[in-house]
């Protein structure tokens, strides 16, 4: 089982098509840190103040999101998960729209966002 920063990274390179060599690129992070990030078990300690921040902007997302994912990479459990709900209530509207302008920025740099066809609600099928 990899940290849940390495997973996460991975999970983003993926999505993104970025190999370890890309990521180097577009986080100026060097290639033993993210090595280290990718492949420990347990982070040994939370990534320095830069590599979070950089991730963060390669990513388009949060740095709240890269801490606490690098926290619980370090053994800490502070991402206990929240129903939709909850997670929609202590969000605020710049949250969510950033958030909103990170996927679709996603969509459009991976063309994912155009491959499924819209859907239509039908109301009388109800």
């Amino acid at each position: 089982m990899i940290n849940s920063l390495g997973v996460f990274v991975q999970d983003q390179m993926s999505l993104l098509g970025w190999n370890r060599a890309v990521l180097a690129e577009r986080t100026g992070i060097d290639e033993w840190t993210i090595a280290t990030i990718l492949d420990s078990h347990v982070l040994a300690g939370s990534p320095d103040t830069d590599d979070i921040l950089a991730l963060a902007r390669a990513f388009s997302m949060p740095v709240r999101e890269i801490v606490l994912r690098a926290a619980e990479g370090c053994g800490l459990h502070v991402m206990a998960p929240m129903n939709p709900t909850e997670t929609l209530l202590l969000a605020s509207n710049d949250e969510l729209m950033s958030e909103l302008r990170r996927r679709l920025a996603l969509g459009a740099r991976t063309g994912g966002y155009l491959a499924a066809p819209a859907q239509r609600w039908d109301v009388e099928a109800v």
